[in-house]
């Protein structure tokens, strides 16, 4: 059966999203449309380019729309799959006025909101119509899914959890993962993985790590990820003081690795669709130390696997960084909690299966 995806400019969460489902799908005839990038770092066999900027450009989308439209006429799939809030938008322009009997999105983020009130309307106006001409939307957990009920009947949208491969972390050894980053025995680290943009809060997390050091003189933070606030957020660790203590890794492949020789997780988001970089750090036997975000809670659980800390708050979140570190008994129960609940409730094959339960639900 064929299936075209139409998918936004992608890297991490999502990216990895689609990497597993095109790994347990392979009987499915599945072509990616989207930015030329992602044809380097996705394995599928038929990809077609199409140029999709974020935010709102009404020369390029204009472009994208007209060209999306000619390539879904040619393609004449049985199912098309928009993945991210712009793909979705500029695959239901292209298949205005008509609706396709099989529109599938997957959003994979929180909605976004808008502080001003004439956005916030029009936005909402736009949302309706587009969430409207899908037959089926996939949330990635349940918050999401209860925001875009508000614009369609709840039985058009159902949460299928990301999910990761739990058996590929927790098996390098410690000192393994430590001496790749010069870290010694003694020392204590936190790790986070996370683009650097503002909305995942590293700011704050290093202000909460300058409070901690203060106690823990052995204390270094690891962070994974790149982004448009990393050079800004490097200049901040360094007026904090942490120039020594923070290792900024850039994007990386060997994740499992490096978690394996931290002590705990952090991310302290402002935002949150479903993270699957602390799915992550759960099956790695990490604590974690997260937001208090509605989709977080559904992975994490408060007191039993971790922390939920206030958003944007640096003492709340030392705090609990300090509860973790200084308990490396109630760290590894803690841990031990978390790749239980992993295996149980985030693998990989069941995304997977739920993904192709749905497509052939749809053209049976």
């Amino acid at each position: 059966m064929k299936v075209v995806w139409v998918v936004r400019p992608a890297e991490g969460g999502i990216l990895h999203h689609l990497r597993q489902l095109l790994a347990g799908l392979p009987d499915w005839e599945i072509t990616v449309v989207a930015p030329a990038a992602l044809q380097e770092v996705l394995d599928v066999q038929h990809f077609i380019d199409l140029e999709l900027v974020d935010g709102l450009r009404p020369k390029e989308d204009f472009s994208a729309v007209r060209k999306l439209r000619r390539i879904l006429k040619q393609e004449q799939a049985q199912i098309v799959h928009a993945h991210g809030l712009k793909a979705a938008l500029i695959t239901a322009a292209a298949l205005a006025p008509r609706r396709h009997p099989h529109f599938l999105f997957t959003a994979h983020n929180a909605l976004p909101q808008s502080s001003s009130r004439f956005t916030g309307w029009a936005s909402t106006l736009v949302q309706r119509w587009m969430f409207n001409c899908m037959s089926t939307i996939i949330s990635v957990s349940d918050s999401v899914r209860s925001q875009i009920t508000r614009y369609v009947p709840e039985g058009k949208v159902l949460t299928i959890y990301n999910g990761i491969c739990s058996s590929q972390f927790g098996e390098c050894p410690v000192e393994v993962s430590r001496r790749s980053l010069d870290l010694q025995e003694e020392d204590q680290v936190v790790g986070t993985v996370a683009r650097l943009i503002p909305g995942k809060g590293v700011s704050t997390l290093l202000e909460a790590v300058s409070l901690v050091a203060k106690i823990l003189p052995r204390l270094h933070l690891v962070v994974v990820g790149d982004g448009p606030e990393r050079a800004k957020l490097e200049a901040y660790s360094r007026r904090l003081g942490l120039a020594d203590r923070v290792r900024f890794l850039g994007w990386r492949e060997d994740v499992p690795t490096l978690m394996a020789g931290w002590d705990c997780f952090a991310l302290p988001s402002l935002s949150e669709g479903f993270n699957l970089s602390v799915l992550e750090a759960m099956a790695s036997r990490l604590p974690v130390v997260v937001s208090d975000l509605p989709a977080l809670r559904e992975a994490v659980i408060h007191g039993k696997g971790g922390f939920l800390v206030l958003p944007g708050s640096a003492p709340d979140l030392a705090a609990a960084l300090l509860q973790v570190l200084k308990d490396p008994a109630k760290a590894k129960t803690m841990g031990a909690f978390n790749r239980d609940r992993v295996e149980t409730c985030f693998g990989a094959e069941r995304m997977v299966s739920c993904t192709r339960a749905l497509y052939e639900g749809m053209i049976t």
